[in-house]
């Protein structure tokens, strides 16, 4: 039945012909629409967390307002909250150790704050003696102009980690490089090699470590590199960009169960807009990896060597945006996950509605049309200060065995200053993210886009953060999670508890140092897990970041 829908058929080279033309015009509408360009956008890496946390801590605290449905943030978008949280009637209402934070930020996104301001870093030390809150940080190199913005980073980590069943680390090399040109148009590349001497993720295990697609060796180690990166062209009421990168859809401190991010960087075409205070909205056209062979298209060669070819997969996605109250944002988006030699070009509509449309696809009785649809509600609420409260519901096939929910809040700066609790409860049913194909699977590189557990699973979440002084934090959490087989959760295929003790400490600007103590006990199969955390275990962790 794939191989019928799929097959290049005239039709579908007339319908690929329209959607490049559509694609086009699109586009040519767009860039013409940047005469009133502003400014640019670079996204800023998921991983640096303290970030986004901080970020969070003012919008609790009702310093800022923010979006937080999706992620990541543009470095401008970071930097302009953290101007607003120094005006002097913000800042006063800041502990002193948020106050040292936000100078301590600042001295990185004040790049996209001195739009006029000329300089360049000598030797890898800049001062300046017009603003001494310019980036400084001996492991990079930045030069700035009226004109032109580029930045240079050096990309390096490792991770080390030791137990009863022996020990397993994780290093990371490379660069970054971002940047600025005129008035509307930014760009950026991240290049991270990696080796582990055992496997941490895969496909199949149930954590929340970064996607890879292997070069496996002998005893169990593996290398992989993780290229990301993009174009970006912005102006006043929104933004288009193209780019291979990681992104988040939904509320969460503990992994999103609408687009978690996990898998490995996906190239996709995203459209933003704003053009009124209250609504918000955001449109995503993906390329997805199916790694599912296509046996019409695969051959051998005379070298005895056989080329592959596998089916395209592609991923298209909506959300809408309502913000009837400062401080409460109301999100409604679907997304399509479908396979076809080509993109389809009633996708290109950034204002679709999938699962409608796919009833024109299909012959009405079958009930399959060559796709899988899914709908979405988040609910996000600043409105009570020091707490922030957000749930949403995911709906895979229009089916009520298909439904994942989760439901959360952080409690920050009461009853103490610095201190932060954090609460979460995710339930998936036993067909939230299944699929009747692998062809049309809510997946990338097998990896889920959703949750981390699957479908069929439940997640318990408690965490309390403490952060004395600037940069340094110590993090307490507790996590209960089970995943069933088949469609009943009662018949338990996977459980993990964890208890976990963390402290890091951030030296300067993206540099790292970490300790982790985790009290695990593991039950199920153990193709779940790394072998390093199987069984009752407990381990300490080590590690220093640099770079992300």
């Amino acid at each position: 039945m794939d191989m019928i829908i799929l097959s290049e058929a005239p039709s579908s080279r007339i319908l690929y012909i329209c959607a490049m033309k559509r694609l086009s015009l699109l586009l040519t509408i767009l860039m013409i629409l940047t005469i009133t360009a502003r400014s640019q956008i670079v996204y800023q890496d998921l991983t640096n967390t303290n970030i986004y946390d901080f970020i969070d801590e003012l919008a609790n605290n009702k310093i800022i307002t923010i979006t937080s449905v999706i992620k990541p943030y543009p470095r401008e978008l970071i930097a302009q909250k953290l101007q607003q949280a120094s005006a002097p009637e913000n800042r006063a209402r800041l502990s002193k150790r948020q106050q040292k934070e936000l100078d301590f930020y600042l001295r990185d996104f004040n790049l996209e704050l001195k739009p006029s301001l000329s300089y360049i870093t000598k030797n890898s030390f800049f001062r300046n003696k017009q603003d001494f809150r310019l980036p400084f940080n001996p492991l990079e190199f930045v030069y700035k102009d009226s004109i032109f913005t580029f930045v240079i980073r050096p990309v390096f980590g490792v991770s080390y980690v030791r137990n009863e069943n022996g020990s397993a680390y994780h290093r990371w090399n490379g660069a970054e490089i971002f940047g600025y040109v005129g008035k509307h148009f930014g760009w950026y590349a991240s290049l991270r090699d990696n080796h582990e001497d055992l496997l941490l993720t895969g496909p199949q295990m149930l954590n929340q470590e970064e996607g890879a697609v292997w070069k496996p060796y002998p005893g169990g180690a593996g290398d992989y590199s993780e290229m990301r990166g993009g174009l970006t062209w912005k102006w006043r009421w929104g933004d288009l960009a193209f780019v291979k990168d990681h992104f988040t859809w939904g509320d969460n401190y503990h992994g999103s169960n609408i687009m978690s991010g996990r898998t490995p960087s996906i190239p996709y075409l995203q459209y933003h807009m704003q053009p009124l205070s209250w609504f918000e909205f955001r449109w995503v056209q993906a390329w997805l990896v199916s790694e599912v062979p296509d046996t019409t298209k695969t051959y051998t060669l005379p070298t005895g060597a056989k080329r592959i070819t596998f089916f395209n997969k592609y991923y298209a996605s909506s959300m809408f945006t309502f913000k009837p109250l400062k401080g409460l944002d109301l999100s409604v988006g679907n997304s399509v996950v479908y396979c076809a030699a080509y993109m389809n070009p009633a996708y290109i509509s950034p204002f679709l509605f999938y699962f409608n449309y796919g009833y024109a696809e299909g012959d009405g009785k079958s009930g399959f049309y060559g796709k899988e649809v899914q709908t979405f509600i988040n609910v996000s609420s600043n409105n009570i200060k020091h707490l922030h409260l957000y749930a949403d519901v995911f709906v895979n096939q229009a089916n009520a065995e298909g439904i994942s929910y989760k439901a959360g809040f952080r409690l920050t700066d009461l009853p103490l200053r610095n201190l932060s609790l954090t609460g979460e409860y995710t339930r998936n049913n036993g067909k939230s993210y299944s699929s009747a194909l692998p062809t049309t699977s809510y997946e990338s590189n097998q990896y889920s886009l959703g949750s981390y557990l699957r479908e069929n699973s439940m997640e318990i979440y408690a965490a309390l953060c403490w952060k004395p002084i600037r940069g340094l934090r110590f993090d307490a959490s507790y996590l209960y999670a089970k995943h069933g087989e088949g469609t009943t959760l009662s018949a338990l295929d996977y459980k993990d508890q964890e208890i976990t003790m963390a402290a890091k400490y951030e030296v300067i600007n993206n540099a790292y140092v970490f300790i982790e103590y985790d009290r695990r006990q593991v039950e199920g199969d153990v193709m779940y897990i790394p072998t390093v955390y199987s069984g009752n275990t407990n381990s300490l962790l080590a590690g220093i970041n640099i770079g992300f």
